[in-house]
């Protein structure tokens, strides 16, 4: 019995399949280094990309204190003979880009007014950005039923509703 593979019961099998799978292994490997060195490059900021809608208030007035402002008399009922004014206001977290924002105000499905284009540049020193618009409420603002549709980047991002009387 001079064949190895007699006297020792499929030992070559077993030794073809040992360097199948070293060469299978070095193959994925390799496969594995070369899909991640070509997928490398600089981890992107999320919030860069997409800035963070965070919310929008309708109010009767906006203070402006230490370079910032804020809603007072948040509502969604306002009245010709106590408001003056009806504001949408927005406010966007993690801004890192350039972006615009609109706003358009509807009275029974019909365009009333539409807002020129607020265009907010990115600034380190201002990762939050507030902004708004409005309405005055006149003799020409008719009582009803009212509502706000609020753009970024020429997408609809929030609606309000609200009512005048």
């Amino acid at each position: 019995m001079r064949g190895g593979a007699r006297r020792l019961g499929g030992l070559p099998i077993f030794k073809n399949f040992l360097y199948n799978f070293q060469r299978m292994k070095r193959f994925l490997i390799f496969i594995f280094f070369t899909l991640t060195l070509s997928c490398y490059k600089k981890a992107v900021n999320f919030y860069e990309i997409f800035p963070t809608y965070w919310k929008s208030i309708l109010c009767s007035q906006v203070e402006i204190k230490d370079e910032w402002a804020y809603p007072l008399n948040i509502k969604n009922l306002f009245e010709k003979d106590k408001d003056e004014w009806v504001f949408c206001f927005v406010e966007l977290r993690n801004v890192y880009s350039r972006h615009s924002l609109l706003w358009k105000w509807f009275k029974n499905g019909e365009l009333y007014k539409k807002s020129q284009e607020v265009i907010i540049s990115a600034q380190e020193s201002r990762k939050n950005v507030v902004a708004w618009d409005k309405i005055h409420l006149d003799n020409t603002v008719e009582k009803g039923k009212w509502t706000v549709v609020i753009l970024m980047d020429g997408k609809s991002v929030d609606r309000k509703d609200f009512e005048i009387k």
